[in-house]
């Protein structure tokens, strides 16, 4: 017997086309790597949107109320230091410390939260977007994508349901 422990695998979710397993030789599909292609363009996304034309209503009253104008968000360089905190999360321990790295952490709240709406609704966008293009835009999308999409509702279900008396 060796002394020494075999690393874990890595259990990735892989696909294979419907072709593939009928014979053809045709890689795996590995969507979560996905994101190392498109989450920076998620991001560069969110950067436009941050101008103050796209500012809804609803937002810019969040920020007026908390003291926060768009040349704040310049002279902090808010959007900046999170993109070098998007370069730095390949080398620093995990995402939080290249924030903190960055001093991204540092901000006033409302600050990171324009970031992190804008992501999310970016985010929202993207995934509508990516469902609408693997089917016809009309039509429900395919059974292996509303599975995860209903999967998420489930989570979020679960997460928000009462806990069950013990």
């Amino acid at each position: 017997m060796s002394d020494t422990k075999e690393k874990p695998k890595r259990h990735l979710f892989q696909l294979r086309r419907k072709e593939s397993r009928a014979g053809r030789r045709d890689p795996y599909y590995t969507p979560e790597r996905d994101l190392a292609h498109i989450g920076p363009n998620i991001v560069k996304g969110a950067m436009v949107s941050i101008e103050e034309k796209f500012w809804e209503p609803w937002l810019k009253e969040y920020l007026d109320r908390n003291g926060i104008t768009y040349d704040t968000v310049l002279e902090t360089k808010t959007p900046l230091l999170f993109a070098q905190a998007l370069n730095k999360i390949i080398r620093a321990e995990n995402p939080v410390v290249a924030l903190e790295e960055t001093g991204f952490t540092e901000l006033p709240h409302p600050l990171q939260m324009l970031i992190y709406t804008r992501l999310g609704q970016v985010f929202l966008c993207a995934v509508w977007a990516a469902v609408k293009d693997v089917g016809k835009p009309d039509d429900a999308p395919p059974a292996s994508i509303q599975e995860l999409l209903e999967d998420a509702e489930e989570a979020f279900e679960q997460f928000l349901a009462e806990p069950e008396d013990e």
